[in-house]
This record gives structure tokens, C-alpha cells and sequence, in this order.
């Protein structure tokens, strides 16, 4: 079985379609996805049914809820996070769903969305959204540090983690960087190359092959 990882997929329904391609994603495959899925890109409805065609399909994927996950999910009940989440992408996801009130979103997305983990473990991994504070006795009672952290350096602790490694999301970060850290199979790996940027060394979907270690760069010329 062949395990990828990707994150920030930001509403690039494209991109996410075509990293898959790319990699021939099987069903006896295992697909991890760490979180902002949606917001920002302009095909966020699109991203989720993706993710409900894979599962309809037999496809092993697994979900975890990133800090804009959480935004969506808080923006249902409470006026002051809907007007943050319409501000950091919110207003691209509702557009995707042809509509401007969230309150039109139908159920079955949000069942979803509220159905992903904060974190999955595996024997050689840890799969977290932002970061994991491992200073304190538990740490995946930290959803804040999990969902919005930009420093997990700061939180390391290599005694807690027992050889295994963190792979994370949630801060855009230089391909080169990504690369680096990958083949010298540093303890921490952050996967978000930022779809939605247009800089330098920045723009693609990253996917990760972590039996192998073989990453792609996807983008538009991919």
C-alpha cells in the first residue's frame, strides 16, 4: 500500500485532480489530507466532491480539519466569525456553492467537514494541521497550536515524538525548503507550497509519497 500526503488544497480543485492523475492514485492506496481544503481558490464545493467521489468509490482517504475548517464550522452559529471567515477565503467557498449566504451551504458538506479528525498517527508519522505542542503532557489537547500555530519548531520534542516525524501544513513555504527538509527527513515537514500564491517558489500543490519519499510539484503547467 502506497500512503500520500498533501495539504492546503484551498478551493484548487484542478490542482488536487491533477496531483492525483499524476501519482495514479489506486484504491488499496492510502490519501491524507491535512486540512484547508476549502476557502481562497474559486472551486471549493468542487474539492469536496472530490473527496466525496473518492469515498463513494472505495478510495481510502482520510480528512483532518484545518484552521479554516474550523472558521466554516464556527461561522454557522456566530455573526463575528462568519464576517472573519468571509475575510481570510470565506466569500470564494460561498461563490463555489453559487450562493452569498452560508446558511445555503448544503448539510451533507458540513456533515463532512465537521466528520474530520484533528490529527492521525501512524506507526512512522504524525499528520496534524498546523503544528502540535508537544511541551505539555497531551499534546493533541491543543487544538489551537494544531489548527493555527506558524512556529511548530517551537514545540518539538524529540523525546516525545520516539523517532517518528511531523508532517503539517497550514504555512506556505518555499519549495526548495520543502525539498530540503524532506531528504534530510527532518523530524518536523511542513507540505504547503501555497496553491493559491503566485511568487517564486510558490504556487504548486505538493504531494508527498512517504513510503518512497518521492514528492510532486503540481501546478498549472504540470
Amino acid at each position: 500500500m502506497r500512503t500520500f500526503v498533501l495539504s492546503d488544497i484551498h478551493g484548487n480543485n484542478k490542482l488536487f485532480r491533477k496531483a492525483l492523475k499524476l501519482v495514479k492514485l489506486k484504491r488499496d492506496d492510502e490519501l491524507i489530507i491535512i486540512g484547508d481544503l476549502i476557502d481562497r481558490g474559486f472551486d471549493s464545493k468542487g474539492v469536496l466532491d472530490t473527496v466525496f467521489l473518492l469515498r463513494d468509490h472505495g478510495f481510502n482517504i482520510k480528512c483532518l480539519m484545518g484552521n479554516h475548517e474550523q472558521l466554516f464550522l464556527k461561522a454557522l452559529n456566530d455573526e463575528q466569525y462568519l464576517n472573519k471567515w468571509m475575510l481570510n477565503g470565506g466569500d470564494a467557498t460561498l461563490n463555489s456553492f453559487l450562493t452569498s449566504s452560508i446558511n445555503k451551504v448544503p448539510a451533507k458538506y458540513i456533515d463532512l467537514i465537521k466528520d474530520f479528525d484533528f490529527y492521525y498517527e501512524s506507526m512512522e508519522y504524525i499528520f496534524v494541521h498546523a503544528a502540535l505542542n508537544m511541551k505539555i503532557e497531551n499534546p493533541y489537547s491543543d487544538i489551537h497550536k494544531i489548527l493555527w500555530e506558524r512556529e511548530p519548531e517551537k514545540y518539538l520534542d524529540d523525546a516525545w515524538l520516539d523517532g517518528r516525524i511531523l508532517i503539517h501544513g497550514h504555512t506556505p513555504t518555499r519549495k526548495s525548503i520543502i525539498k530540503d527538509s524532506i531528504l534530510k527527513r527532518n523530524k518536523i515537514i511542513c507540505v504547503d507550497n501555497g496553491t493559491f500564491m503566485k511568487q517564486k517558489e510558490y504556487g504548486s500543490q505538493c504531494i508527498l509519497q512517504l513510503d518512497n519519499l518521492k514528492m510532486l510539484f503540481v501546478d498549472e503547467n504540470s
